[in-house]
């Protein structure tokens, strides 16, 4: 197979081919490197050395160069003929080694590693390197066939294996590269001592066998009579358990059913006491509700009876306070209708006075004219006179269209009639008074 760094040219030529194309061949200031996840692209030249992976890059043209590193595994298969063992039998093995670029560390990107393997193998082919590796990896499985018997590869391929890694991987670091994986897939030789011991061991192996087998068939009678023992005994205990569980399970039963009683009749008790108790609050509150139905009848009837006395109270006092209100207004009635005739009067009084007046000049103008007719002449003519003057006085009464009397002994009409002639029975007196003609001594003398 091409080298690598002569793929990588070609693909470089190709892509400045691309560059120059169809412009007319200007000039190109650079290129572009695309690295993927499964490779390294080391660019290296007058800007010094850059590494790639899983990017893209710009290498400068003549003055840089780009090659590419795989960083895939490569499988290895390791022979090593006629290895001789530390007894020295010959043997032939063979194994399978997984290696790649150590291109990651603690889950880093690991540039040293990188570096190192380009500088060992950047230039060299795919072959050159599987043929490198293979080499180391076959040494050390030599070296440490050395160490060990046919029986110990045999039957422990593992440590076999975990040997060589332990050997050989530092190595590998300083190459640049790690063990990925490591394992045996075939150890065998040429003068039959690998049959041999096989042949020798499946004999042990059906001699150890026969002897397991009646080993185990006496364990497993010894374990079977044990176990039925073992059984009988467990049988025995978990009847025995069953039985006092059972009996304990019966004591408890009688127990629950005996509580269970206790509680019923109890609840029972309960219950009755509690119906008795019920019916006699019943019967009490009965009895509380129809004596408060009772009282409450017999407070309504005392309230209406109240409430009856209060509106005859109310009434009778209504009909005093009418009545009263009527006396005061009729007293007041008659107290204003004798105002009036009081009043009525004494201006009828001061007319007749001061007609009076009057007429007393004119009698004492008649009087000295009387002096000369003789005192039974005036007296005379003074009588004649007394029926007009009495008409005089009535006459106001004469006007009154009606009249109300207000009395307590129902005297109130003779009253009146009374106070007429008494008006009356003063005429003697005011003539007296006007004229100083004395009418009863002149009404005596006449009657004598």
């Amino acid at each position: 197979s091409p080298p690598l760094s002569s793929s990588v040219a070609s693909d470089e030529k190709k892509r400045r081919g691309r560059g120059r194309g169809e412009k007319g061949g200007e000039k190109e200031m650079g290129n572009i490197v695309v690295a993927p996840p499964n490779k390294a692209v080391i660019v290296s030249g007058y800007r010094g050395q850059r590494i790639l992976i899983g990017k893209c890059g710009f290498a400068l043209y003549c003055i840089e160069e780009a090659h590419s590193l795989s960083l895939e595994i490569i499988t290895i298969t390791v022979n090593s003929i006629d290895a001789e063992t530390v007894k020295g039998v010959k043997i032939n093995l063979k194994s399978f080694a997984q290696v790649k670029v150590k291109s990651t560390k603690d889950g880093n990107l690991d540039i040293n590693s990188i570096k190192l393997a380009a500088t060992n193998f950047l230039s060299a082919r795919e072959q050159d390197i599987e043929d490198a590796l293979q080499k180391t990896l076959e040494g050390h499985q030599r070296q440490i066939v050395g160490t060990l018997t046919v029986e110990e590869l045999y039957k422990d391929r593992a440590a076999f294996s975990e040997r060589v890694y332990e050997h050989v991987v530092d190595d590998l670091e300083r190459l640049g590269f790690e063990l990925a994986s490591y394992t045996v897939a075939e150890i065998s030789d040429n003068n039959g001592y690998m049959a041999a011991l096989g042949r020798t061991q499946t004999a042990i192996v059906a001699r150890e066998a026969a002897e397991g087998t009646a080993r185990n068939q006496a364990e497993s009678r010894k374990t079977l009579a044990k176990a039925n023992a073992d059984a009988d005994i467990v049988a025995a205990e978990n009847a025995e358990r069953a039985y006092i569980r059972r009996q304990k399970q019966e004591e408890a039963q009688a127990e629950a059913d005996r509580l269970l009683d206790l509680r019923k009749a109890k609840n029972k008790l309960e219950v009755n006491m509690a119906d008795a108790a019920a019916a006699s609050a019943k019967d009490i509150e009965y009895a509380k509700q129809k004596q408060a139905i009772v009282e409450a009848q017999a407070t309504q009837k005392l309230r209406e009876e109240e409430v009856m006395l209060k509106v005859k109270d109310i009434e009778l006092q209504q009909q005093v306070n009418v009545a009263a209100r009527e006396a005061e207004a009729m007293t007041l009635q008659a107290e204003a209708i004798g105002e009036k005739e009081r009043l009525i009067g004494k201006a009828q009084a001061d007319i007749i006075k001061m007609k009076g007046d009057a007429a007393n000049e004119v009698l004492q103008q008649r009087a000295e004219i009387y002096k000369e007719f003789g005192h039974d002449a005036i007296v005379q003519n003074v009588v004649e006179m007394l029926p007009s003057l009495a008409r005089e006085i009535a006459q106001p009464l004469g006007k009154t269209e009606k009249m109300i009397f207000v009395s307590s002994d129902g005297s109130s009409a003779s009253n009146l009639s009374k106070d007429i002639i008494k008006a009356a029975a003063q005429l003697p007196d005011a003539v007296e008074s006007l004229t100083g003609l004395d009418l009863k001594k002149a009404l005596k003398r006449l009657e004598g």
